[in-house]
């Protein structure tokens, strides 16, 4: 009987031993390429969602401290409100305030900073309409520490009210207010997360000589993506409340 001979050779150990550093390289390769590509995902998504929540949050602070002013009593040929009051330190109970003016207010290592603060009044119209004021707080939460420093959610706080004043305290222009909490307008909503700092500038005296002395108040907002300290985005807004501005 008669046998073939087969003419394959088995692979030798460094044969082996080659192709399998090859397959590990190009393994390596190709798990480089989906973590790289995982990371740029990654960057591009929260860059997209932070610009977003800038703009948006930017919007509604312009808005609203464009609203900012003194509460006040209104009648049909007059009218009354904390600037009418020889004593300054009445309207300033109203003033915009800021932590800082000019300077970087970084996120707080830990806890929460309030920043900002100011109020919206709607004029009360004796006897029967009461006015309403709405008080808002820009706060700084931590929330994580990052190769660049601690980062922070961005919080405004609404707290809203009604309010009235009498006669006998010269309506609005005593400055003295009988509030009346309105539960369903107040909130308490996050914005803007991974804050590295806020800035406030002030395009004025500070605090202002008289209470009508009203200035733009520019405000920047920065975050830092939390996985690389190199990337970051910010945007800023300027608007004019009619109220004084002073610090906190």
């Amino acid at each position: 009987m008669k046998y073939l001979k087969s003419d394959r050779r088995a692979f030798t150990l460094v044969e082996i031993i080659v192709a399998c550093v090859v397959l590990a390289m190009f393994m390596i390769g190709v798990y480089q390429l989906f973590i790289g590509g995982s990371k740029t995902a990654g960057r591009a998504q929260w860059i997209s969602g932070t610009v977003d929540q800038m703009r948006n949050a930017l919007q509604i602070i312009s808005r609203d401290i464009r609203s900012a002013t003194y509460p006040t009593t209104l009648f049909t040929d007059t009218f009354f409100d904390p600037c009418d009051n020889p004593d300054i330190s009445v309207p300033a109970q109203y003033y915009l305030r800021i932590l800082k003016d000019g300077e970087q207010i970084k996120a707080p290592p830990s806890g929460e900073l309030k920043v900002m603060s100011w109020v919206m009044c709607e004029p009360e119209k004796p006897p029967t309409q009461p006015g309403k004021l709405v008080r808002n707080e820009i706060w700084l939460d931590h929330a994580i520490d990052t190769p660049g420093g601690p980062v922070a959610n961005l919080r405004i706080k609404t707290e809203a009210f009604s309010y009235t004043t009498n006669a006998q305290g010269s309506y609005a222009k005593s400055g003295n207010l009988s509030l009346s909490p309105i539960p369903e307008e107040s909130r308490n909503r996050v914005f803007v997360n991974d804050v590295e700092y806020i800035e406030f500038s002030v395009a004025g005296t500070i605090p202002p000589e008289k209470p009508v002395d009203f200035f733009p108040i520019s405000v920047k907002i920065r975050t830092l993506y939390p996985k690389d300290e190199k990337v970051f985005k910010e945007n800023s807004i300027m608007a004019t409340p009619q109220v004084g501005i002073d610090t906190f």
